[in-house]
């Protein structure tokens, strides 16, 4: 039998011998895997971890794959990381091979501390299943034609309380009207709650909690628990990254809850409005539509359309999330660069007032403005709201242009870099909307067009955003009606450098700028109020 001295030196010896086999399988893993895409030399134990910036890393990906090529391949540790920066390859994976390009790769803070038992539900954690699809069947309401030619009223009143709340405004109130002008429309059409309803607790909440939310995404700013899951037993009140988990799992559990029972309240009330014949049929949010569409035409049954009461909940608080940060950060650069292009500014203007020269532009002539779609357009080119795009995960080995890329690889296509390419925009780091008036994906002369969008803003293949056009008519309408009211000039220094005036991280933005919306003419101001008067009674038409 062994002594109790030998016992222990055994133990310990196993132990050494353990730990030293974890140790060196984990630096194996850091290193390039056989065929892997080329990229920068890795370092054992952290691979390209070190060499990767917290803050903006777009932007040394981008000058990485001039140097490496348009497939670049990283370390993550051990976790393997490829950064797309050629359009045809985005087509050509996320696309052709959407089904093994579609799914969310698994991180420990959102699933365990946010999501817990709802993980399965949220937009931002949908895996490549039957579930996406349905949600993706669902949302199409909103976003359809027919659903798009219904959000118009609220867009044009949000638009509106905008414009007359911008009347006699400081600077410093300004990013506040932004900011509720950016949750008030998905707010309504979504759940169908008025944000003048809920006041400014609620509005302050939200924002707080997608301030945190955001930050606990951002790598760098939460600690890197996925890749040393030790991180994950230290007590709260020495990781203050739980604390801020809490906030946004019971604001979400809390909101999202409160959203489905107003939907279902407005669906009853709906009921109610079927029996009198002389009332105008209501508008129905999404979450309503659903609820109903479920109810009325008996598919609950078959799995098509039925959602149970948390799946809807998360449907709908998911979407709003999704919606408003990078619709408030597109508002935020576009106002920015309009104040600092007054040339620019003024062209639109002057194609606003020949559109409607006596009032406030309505929201079904958006056809008739080009050029504010140009602006649009070349902002989400030189700002996009995520500039890294959101990541994929590899569900099985792959081959691309000779190159292996296994299982399991972090997958991502760099809009930033692909956006500014010199190879497809003339000067492309120059506010130029006449490019997208020149061609309709914005690329120069002789560019090849094939396979390439306008914008990778909204992502691309089955991962992109169904909400694209509903964001691109909120905007186009609510600036067609500032500027038609206002002329925005600077108030301050405007920085419009991405290094330096932006913050980044999973949504960029303009850091704070100020500037002043100077009225155009004094007896545009009676006009504000008409449009904004016109705009309510069409929702109250609604039922709103």
């Amino acid at each position: 039998m062994l002594s109790t001295s030998n016992f222990i030196a055994t133990a310990v010896a196993c132990v050494s011998l353990g730990f030293a086999f974890v140790l060196t399988r984990f630096c194996l893993g850091t290193l390039r895997p056989k065929d892997y895409p080329p990229g920068p030399p890795t370092v054992l134990g952290l691979g390209n971890l070190s060499q990767i910036p917290l803050k903006q890393p777009f932007i040394q990906f981008g000058k990485w794959s001039r140097i490496y090529g348009d497939i670049l391949g990283l370390k993550v540790g051990p976790s393997n990381l490829v950064v797309i920066h050629n359009p045809q390859t985005v087509h050509q994976l996320f696309s052709k091979r959407a089904a093994h390009y579609s799914g969310r790769p698994y991180s420990y803070i959102p699933n365990e501390h946010v999501f817990c038992k709802h993980a399965d539900k949220h937009i931002l954690n949908l895996q490549n299943t039957p579930y996406l699809r349905k949600w993706r069947a669902s949302v199409a309401y909103l976003i359809g034609a027919s659903g798009l030619k219904q959000v118009i009223p609220m867009q044009e009143a949000t638009a509106a309380t905008l414009a007359k709340q911008l009347l006699d405004t400081t600077p410093s109130e300004t990013l506040d009207y932004l900011k509720q002008w950016a949750l008030a429309t998905p707010l309504l059409a979504i759940t169908g709650q008025r944000l003048e309803d809920r006041g400014k607790a609620f509005s302050d909440r939200f924002f707080k909690a997608q301030k945190l939310w955001l930050e606990l995404l951002e790598p760098g700013n939460a600690p890197p628990v996925d890749m040393v899951p030790m991180l994950r037993w230290i007590p709260e009140k020495f990781a203050s990254w739980k604390t801020d988990a809490r906030y946004v799992r019971d604001y979400m559990f809390e909101e999202y809850a409160g959203y489905l029972k107003s939907a279902q309240k407005l669906s009853g009330e709906s009921d109610v409005a079927k029996s009198d014949q002389n009332k105008s049929p209501r508008f129905k949010c999404l979450m309503t539509k659903i609820l109903e569409d479920g109810l009325e035409e008996g598919k609950g049954n078959d799995g098509k359309l039925s959602y149970s009461p948390d799946q809807l909940a998360y449907l709908g608080g998911g979407l709003l999330d999704a919606a408003v940060d990078t619709t408030w950060a597109s508002m935020m650069s576009l106002i920015l660069y309009l104040a600092a292009y007054p040339s620019i500014q003024e062209k639109a203007y002057e194609e606003v007032t020949r559109v409607s020269p006596d009032q406030p532009p309505a929201g079904d002539r958006l056809s008739d403005l080009p050029y504010i779609g140009a602006c649009l357009a070349e902002i989400f080119r030189l700002c996009p709201p995520a500039p890294n795009g959101l990541p994929r995960i590899l569900d099985r080995d792959d081959i691309v242009d000779g190159y292996m890329i296994p299982k399991g690889t972090t997958v991502l296509a760099n809009v930033w870099s692909i956006q500014r390419n010199p190879g497809d925009y003339d000067q492309p780091d120059e506010f130029i909307p006449e490019r997208y008036l020149n061609h309709p994906l914005g690329l120069k002369k002789g560019a090849d067009s094939t396979d390439k969008r306008a914008t990778y803003t909204f992502g691309a293949g089955r991962r992109l955003c169904p909400g694209e056009a509903f964001a691109q008519n909120s905007l186009i309408t609510a600036i067609a009606k500032l500027l038609w009211s206002f002329k925005i000039e600077p108030a301050g220094p405007l920085d419009i450098s991405i290094e330096t005036g932006f913050h980044t991280g999973l949504v960029m933005g303009p850091e704070p700028y100020k500037v002043n919306f100077v009225l155009r003419d004094p007896k545009r101001r009676e006009n504000i109020f008409q449009d904004y008067d016109v705009c309510q009674t069409a929702l109250a038409e609604f039922g709103l």
